[in-house]
């Protein structure tokens, strides 16, 4: 969607959701905020993207209980239980050869070189009907899925895609008419393409890349022309980048389709994806950022420098969330090795991926995440501003790196500590001159009044020694100078949209 017009204030949301509750109706489509840095419902209420990355769901799950997998349903319910809002997957993961049919054996083109949908007559008889019901049990639990229409790492260089790219229009046509109702549905290009001649730093991919939104745009809006002109209005686009530290913005931020960046740390045990977030953050004209893959749970580092004989914990999808939140993200995506490659009984994947996925669907980061996001939405949230001159001093680029977040409008000030390192304030951001201070705990979502209930700090620069100190005792520190409600409460606030 195009930039809103306006921004309403929100209203108090229960967060936590019974796992048999479902969504009744259709969602809101999701905009971009006036300031640009923020997604938002098209009425005005704030929108954190809480994401999951599964990108071989829409071939390899299925719609009722198998003798290798549960159904895919167990998987969103999960999921909108724990506070997700967005779940990322790629509609059609290999479109040539023999891996290219779903759990059902069906092909989802009648020709991949011409990328034609292969379509049966009945309601359950090809590729495309699996994808309506996934679609559809998405919105059922109240969960948006951002999709991919292919993966670009996976078209080789030269394919007839690209080099027709009337092709790509057509495909992406298809997909924005079959699905031109479906309010919950955001579209997210690209797909890892980092070698080979296979990004959209290549001329003729980058045309076919236009093509493809262009025709997503125009299905939806119920246009059939290809001219290079489409109302972008009536969609949400991104693109999903190589890994490595890298972003839609460095070959797209221009372009009139993209409305917000999504950068790609990649899966390490070091990384400071917070640094490409206040890049991303600092372009002109602004718009919305987050880490679309960073941190997989359960997984081993793909840096093969780094020690391939322990795996990604819990505690570095915490760093990776806060960083990037606090340095500016509009949300986060959570990972996890087995769902990468929608692991199914008895089947293996890349960089350690052997355990089903419905067997960690409770790996403690999918909670941990979702208290992230409890914690954004427990404070006013577009006037929310990544700050790092209230420190004294933040431990440079170690995994010890403090980053600062705060209201623009001085009502809070909140510090996320990576290791437990003591915290040095300036106050001056804030309305004052008395304030409330919290510890937040990212393991178990808790807040702590620091000092007791009825204590209140003040001076120009505080200190603050968190409760336990080193790896994996992460903890945030909470300043307030108004009565804003204990952060751990199940509500969320929110301010006007400031104008930039």
């Amino acid at each position: 969607m195009r930039i809103g017009t306006r921004c309403h204030k929100a209203f108090v949301l229960a967060f936590l959701l019974p796992s048999s509750a479902l969504f009744a109706g259709e969602l809101e489509p999701i905009q971009v905020c006036q300031c640009g840095r923020f997604l938002m419902t098209a009425s005005g209420k704030p929108f954190f993207w809480l994401g999951d990355t599964c990108w071989h769901m829409f071939g390899k799950s299925v719609s009722e209980n198998a003798d290798n997998q549960p159904a895919v349903s167990q998987y969103f319910a999960n999921r909108a239980a724990k506070g997700f809002t967005v779940i990322q997957s790629v509609i059609v993961r290999a479109p040539i050869g023999s891996t290219a049919a779903n759990a059902y054996g069906h092909l989802p083109f009648e020709d991949a070189n011409t990328w034609r949908p292969r379509l049966g007559p009945g309601p359950n008889d090809d590729y495309w009907d699996h994808v309506d019901r996934v679609m559809t049990e998405a919105k059922k639990h109240g969960l948006y899925m951002a999709a991919l229409p292919f993966w670009l790492q996976d078209i080789p260089p030269q394919a007839r895609i690209e080099k027709e790219p009337a092709i790509a229009y057509r495909y992406g046509h298809f997909l924005g008419s079959r699905y031109r109702g479906e309010t919950h549905i955001i579209w997210v290009l690209g797909g890892d393409a980092y070698s080979g001649g296979r990004n959209v730093d290549v001329p003729s991919r980058l045309t076919m890349i236009r093509a493809l939104a262009e025709g997503i745009a125009d299905g939806i809006a119920g246009v059939d022309q290809f001219d290079g002109q489409a109302d972008w209005s009536v969609c949400l686009m991104t693109f999903h980048p190589p890994g490595g530290g890298r972003s839609s913005g460095e070959w797209l931020h221009e372009e009139p389709w993209l409305d917000f960046n999504m950068i790609q740390t990649t899966t390490r045990f070091r990384f400071a994806n917070w640094l490409t977030v206040m890049r991303e953050y600092s372009r002109v004209p602004p718009k919305p950022v987050l880490d679309g893959e960073v941190a997989y749970e359960g997984s081993l580092s793909l840096r093969k420098d780094e020690p391939q004989d322990i795996r990604i914990g819990p505690q570095h999808v915490r760093r990776a969330a806060y960083w990037a939140v606090f340095a500016g993200a509009c949300g986060h995506t959570y990972g996890h090795r087995s769902f990468i490659g929608w692991i199914r009984k008895g089947e293996t994947y890349r960089y350690g991926a052997s355990i089903p996925w419905y067997e960690v669907l409770d790996a403690p980061g999918a909670f941990q995440v979702g208290y992230l996001r409890r914690l954004i939405e427990s404070r006013p949230f577009f006037t929310r501003i990544p700050d790092q001159s209230v420190l004294l001093e933040d431990h440079g680029n170690s995994d010890a790196h403090l980053q600062a977040t705060r209201c623009r409008e001085g009502s809070f000030l909140m510090v996320y500590s990576p290791q437990g390192e003591a915290i040095r304030v300036k106050t001056d951001s804030l309305r004052g001159p008395k304030f409330r201070a919290w510890w937040f705990n990212p393991r178990t979502g808790a807040a702590e009044r620091i000092g007791g209930p009825k204590k209140e700090f003040e001076g120009p620069v505080l200190s603050f020694n968190c409760p336990t100190k080193g790896d994996g005792n992460d903890w945030v520190l909470i300043l307030d100078s108004t009565s804003l409600p204990p952060p751990d409460e199940l509500r969320t606030t929110s301010g006007q949209v400031p104008k930039e």
